[in-house]
């Protein structure tokens, strides 16, 4: 009998939980970009074998909520880490720890639940800087475990999910053995062109970036697939769409790409660019895009 349960992710914005996630399951299931807030609600990533099934709650990075899209965010966090079996915080061993991270550890101990600690990015983290960190958990109330891992590198990963399954409780099975997500091929889609949008425009324009799937339509063995890049300001348009849109050809193109390994189908795909102001406070534009404040 396979032992189940959820295991919630948490850390600060790019301490790596959705590398980390992604190489749990050994399939992309969540965006991944150097922009703060690139998750923006629970993803799922499930992993069955033969004595286990855990699935993996992804979340957006602790920050300090602006608008009713980052309230809708700290929501999501907060109710990530309701009846699971286990919270993973994850820490970026680069930057190093600090208090934000020791009070939200010592936070999550209400509850009452076991917390294991992943500090990632050990890579690129000098030993002599490293142990220092490391060192501040040494006793922290509440930690059950510290691992060190490299996502990028797989390094220390695969021990790591094997140490997690002590933790879980169930036994009844929440997914069908070949699920890696709970989210549809819609969300998906939307999630890698917006993926694709953040890293062409890395520099240029902030975060407030959403996309709307108008139309995916599958005929046989093709996909047509038709989506909005929306903007919040007029300034970032011309700066998506680049000189003579070759920005938003080189987004559409590596979009594309993406979308054809995930639906193994050839795809047409077209974007437009929209401007729709303060969008990330407009309820109506929240719900559009599927993020909403309701209880889940």
């Amino acid at each position: 009998m396979r032992k189940t349960g959820f295991i919630a992710i948490v850390g600060k914005a790019n301490a790596g939980k959705s590398t980390l996630i992604n190489s749990f399951v050994r399939q992309k299931v969540s965006i991944v970009s150097p922009k703060p807030q690139t998750t923006r609600e629970q993803v799922l990533g499930v992993w069955t074998d033969d004595d286990s099934q855990m699935v993996f709650v992804d979340t957006p990075g602790f920050f300090q909520s602006k608008n009713a899209l980052g309230d809708y965010m700290l929501k999501s966090i907060d109710n990530a880490v309701q009846n699971v079996d286990c919270i993973l915080v994850v820490i970026d061993g680069h930057d190093g720890i600090d208090e934000q991270e020791i009070a939200q550890i010592s936070r999550y101990r209400k509850q009452n639940v076991p917390i294991v600690v992943a500090v990632t990015k050990t890579d690129i983290s000098q030993p002599e800087k490293l142990m220092p960190e490391l060192s501040k958990l040494n006793g922290l109330e509440g930690v059950a475990e510290v691992y060190c891992v490299s996502a990028k590198r797989n390094k220390g990963v695969e021990e790591l999910k094997q140490a997690l399954k002590k933790y879980l409780n169930g036994t009844e099975m929440y997914f069908e053995e070949d699920d890696v997500t709970d989210k549809t091929q819609r969300f998906a889609v939307s999630e890698i062109i917006r993926e694709k949008v953040l890293l062409a425009c890395e520099n240029e324009i902030p975060h407030g970036v959403g996309v709307a799937i108008n139309i995916m339509r599958q005929n046989g063995n093709t996909w047509d697939i038709d989506a909005t890049v929306i903007v919040e300001k007029a300034s970032h348009k011309p700066i998506v769409l680049g000189k003579h849109g070759a920005m938003i050809k080189g987004i559409a193109t590596h979009a594309r790409e993406s979308i054809e390994k995930l639906l193994e189908a050839k795809v047409f795909l077209t974007l437009w660019v929209k401007v729709k102001e303060n969008w990330r406070n407009n309820p109506s534009m929240l719900n559009e895009l599927g993020y909403s404040n309701r209880s889940k």
